[in-house]
């Protein structure tokens, strides 16, 4: 399409860190290999049908406007009312992307945030949120793009691999409701009395970091976490003690580590359905197995045969007897069905492809015009 249109979609990211088009800009790598794909691929796609895109700092200080202007919000709550006085800005579209029980806060807000915006997305249902509101909302179901779609085949195809690993930071939620961070921690503490297991990631040999926005100030943040760090130097924790012992440091690569393991433990921050992050898809792409906690209508998008369920395991005991009970052929069944996966139909709302289309829809709703 080769015509330009007076339209210009402001995306409100996540952290301020990606403005100015940092969030388009493919060397910008700071929160991960390739993370940012889906919207760089997104930018391209937009443009090649004639809307232009921009970072929302722009829209707010005026600069590179169009005659309409669709504002996007990927979790920022500051800025939606005041671009609500604008007569020349459509609040199109806000995306709950946290967890409610890392962000329970966002969740409070949404009953008035939906008074602004036309629609709001999540990974969940609103009956299933229901817990994290004040009253209902209406809130139209959201899959988490994915920066690829096929396997890394050098890597995928590695046969000489480790036992069992976990990439994780060393996190705490900021609600205990339905929450698998501490259960990431009892199996870390299971696995690693043989030193069965390998564990990636950040802050493990500090105290673990709740998460979530407060009204404490950060200087009294720092405060608090040294005495908690204290403390715990006279008072050890054994979990992260444990988790110490097998603590191999941060993944320069998360795929090319994941690649050097048969399984990894693939917990999801919550049990919430419809929550399904980039988790276990990470172990698809190397060619490990997931072990899988978290969305119980997993199976609703990703077959069972591609991973292992930690819900058919009374204890860690009866999970190692299974994993070890495996056979050189059932490890490739299981690598082989989520390739495969991958491969399919049913993957297809996961791509970068899915995700355009889906702001392609979100435009012509909002202005007519047709650009699918």
């Amino acid at each position: 399409m080769d015509n330009d249109h007076d339209i210009t979609v402001f995306i409100d990211f996540v952290s301020p860190r990606f403005n100015s088009d940092a969030l388009f800009n493919a060397t910008n790598n700071s929160l991960g290999e390739d993370i940012l794909a889906p919207y760089i691929y997104l930018h391209d796609w937009l443009l090649a049908r004639g809307i232009k895109i921009h970072t929302a700092d722009y829209l707010l200080r005026g600069e590179y406007c169009s005659r309409t202007n669709l504002y996007i919000s990927m979790a920022p709550l500051q800025n939606y009312q005041v671009l609500a006085r604008r007569d020349d800005v459509v609040l199109s579209a806000y995306f709950a992307l946290e967890c409610p029980i890392v962000e329970p806060n966002q969740y409070l807000a949404l009953t008035e945030v939906q008074k602004y915006f036309k629609r709001i997305f999540s990974f969940s249902d609103r009956e299933s949120l229901k817990p994290f509101l004040r009253s209902p909302i209406h809130c139209q179901h959201f899959f988490i793009p994915q920066s690829f779609e096929s396997v890394h085949e050098s890597i995928w195809q590695q046969n000489d691999r480790n036992f069992l690993v976990m990439m994780n930071s060393n996190k705490l939620p900021r609600l205990y409701w339905q929450e698998l961070y501490t259960e990431r921690l009892k199996a870390v503490e299971f696995f690693s009395h043989n030193n069965e297991i390998d564990l990636y990631g950040f802050g493990w040999d500090k105290p673990s970091f709740r998460v979530g926005k407060t009204w404490i100030p950060w200087t009294i943040k720092r405060i608090m976490f040294a005495c908690l760090e204290q403390w715990q130097r006279i008072f050890p924790d054994p979990l992260l003690t444990a988790a110490r012992k097998v603590y191999r440091g941060k993944s320069e690569s998360k795929s090319a580590t994941l690649g050097k393991y048969t399984f990894a433990l693939c917990f999801e921050n919550s049990i919430l359905k419809g929550w399904i992050t980039e988790k276990i898809f990470d172990c698809f792409f190397a060619g490990t197995i997931p072990i899988y906690w978290g969305a119980p209508d997993i199976e609703t998008y990703i077959p069972a045969d591609c991973f292992i369920d930690m819900r058919r395991f009374a204890n860690y005991g009866e999970l190692r007897d299974y994993l070890e009970a495996l056979s050189p052929s059932d490890i490739q069944k299981y690598k082989q069905n989520a390739r495969d996966y991958l491969r399919s139909p049913q993957f297809q709302p996961f791509t970068k492809e899915a995700f355009a289309q889906m702001f392609g829809r979100i435009i012509q709703e909002d202005t007519g015009i047709q650009i699918l």
